[in-house]
């Protein structure tokens, strides 16, 4: 039974301000804020001080010594603190996100804004400036000058996708990626970035104790959920000494890189990757799990009723984007099969199951591992033979119900612009969660 309040952690990506709906994306005035604790603003990144654009991959393999010399920047300047335009929320404010992170800091002072660095597009940088004590210095006082200037930043989320890379090696840059990937480089050893992850972050979390205080200002990063390819490539043991929290990516479990369908987040995989964290050590009350509020999609090669979780499958659909929750919710309400859900107290659980007659979208949730899915057998629909593995609110309640029978932290979710307009998921985490 929970004794305490929770953590609900969003990301608000500042990409979309003038691209999606104010109140739904695009301006930090429509985050749900009474029904957060923490807001992770995504991305700044890391850069040479000196401006060149010459990538760690090309320095290093010239044999050229390391820079020593970074900051940080943001990835959108004209949305987080240019843009002076006034806001369609509250029009005494520009739209600008950090004009709007300042005013809502101190309407709603308990919620911790956080400054992301890095993000899967923006980690080009991280292994070459934390190879040298001279650049980890560079960097973490750009991180302090920055939030001297904004005192409302409530600490730095460290997002290195990821220390060491993976079993596979380090992560070459996307050349079709339409964000400019800077990949993932190892500048010495996947060892020594492992070591030099933990020196970051006790050296950071040293520097934001001495310029603002023991425990003011905090430190947290995220960690991947692969507890075969990408954890064990880092020391989580040492570096969660020197953080607030670790935010558990437990979401692309399962993607069109393993050739078959399968759940990108289910209960099972979650539990296994907090257990994997438990196991080093790690205290449950430092480990946020998360929840994708956005579906990955699969084209299987063949319609097999009798396989569908573990079919072939080569591609995403043609868009290759991910399909937020009110896609998901418009393809399950037309289903032929399924389930229905109803509340009670705050939780959802199934109704009573349905199935009609023809073919089309049909929802199933796999009882075993707790996920949810939806496939097409129409041969006639532009969806046939698409895969989605999503997260819906029964999903969703095995791990707000796994949290509340534990002592993990909370939930971080990816992100709040993919939930449905009156933000349905994240209420449903704070109906759980924090009252």
């Amino acid at each position: 039974m929970r004794t305490k309040k929770k953590e609900i952690i969003v990301y608000f990506a500042n990409w979309y301000l003038g691209r999606k709906p104010a109140a739904k994306g695009g301006e930090v005035a429509g985050i749900p804020w009474d029904r957060v604790t923490f807001v992770n603003h995504a991305f700044w990144s890391v850069t040479p001080a000196d401006g060149s654009k010459e990538s760690s991959f090309e320095r290093r393999d010239r044999g050229e010594l390391p820079r020593t010399d970074f900051t940080i920047v943001s990835m959108r300047p004209e949305n987080d603190y240019e843009n002076q335009e006034p806001s369609e929320i509250e029009s005494s404010l520009p739209k600008n996100h950090f004009a709007q992170y300042e005013a809502f800091s101190q309407k709603y002072p308990n919620v911790n804004i956080m400054l992301s660095i890095g993000g899967w597009a923006r980690c080009g940088y991280f292994s070459e400036m934390a190879y040298t004590a001279a650049g980890r210095k560079s960097f973490i006082q750009s991180c302090v000058n920055l939030i001297r200037k904004y005192p409302w930043i409530s600490g730095i989320d460290i997002d290195w996708e990821y220390p060491g890379c993976s079993t596979a090696g380090e992560r070459l840059p996307d050349p079709d990626a339409d964000d400019g990937d800077e990949g993932c480089p190892i500048w010495g050893t996947a060892a020594e970035d492992s070591a030099n992850f933990v020196l970051l972050l006790s050296e950071l979390k040293a520097a934001l104790a001495e310029s603002f205080g023991e425990g003011i200002k905090k430190v947290t990063a995220c960690a991947g959920g692969s507890t075969t390819s990408i954890l064990p490539m880092q020391d989580w043991k040492g570096a969660a000494a020197y953080l607030d929290m670790i935010n558990l990516m437990t979401y692309d479990l399962a993607g069109v890189w393993d050739g078959v369908t399968g759940h990108a987040s289910s209960f099972q995989g979650t539990k296994k990757t907090a257990d994997y964290m438990t196991a080093l050590g790690i205290p449950e009350e430092k480990l946020c799990i998360g929840s994708p509020l956005y579906a990955i999609s699969f084209l299987m090669n063949e319609m097999n009723p009798a396989q569908i979780v573990g079919a072939p499958s080569a591609t995403h659909r043609a868009t290759n984007k991910e399909v937020a929750e009110t896609e998901c919710l418009a393809f399950s309400s037309e289903a032929v099969s399924g389930y229905t859900l109803k509340k009670e107290g705050v939780r959802w659980v199934k109704a009573s199951g349905f199935s009609k007659e023809g073919c089309g979208w049909h929802l199933a949730h796999d009882d075993t591992e707790g996920a949810t899915y939806l496939y097409n057998d129409d041969e006639n629909s532009p969806y046939y033979k698409w895969f989605l593995t999503w997260e819906d609110a029964l999903s969703l309640q095995e791990k707000l119900d796994y949290i509340n029978a534990t002592k993990l932290a909370g939930i971080i979710i990816w992100e709040c612009s993919q939930d449905t307009a009156d933000y349905d998921l994240i209420t449903q985490m704070a109906e759980n969660l924090l009252k």
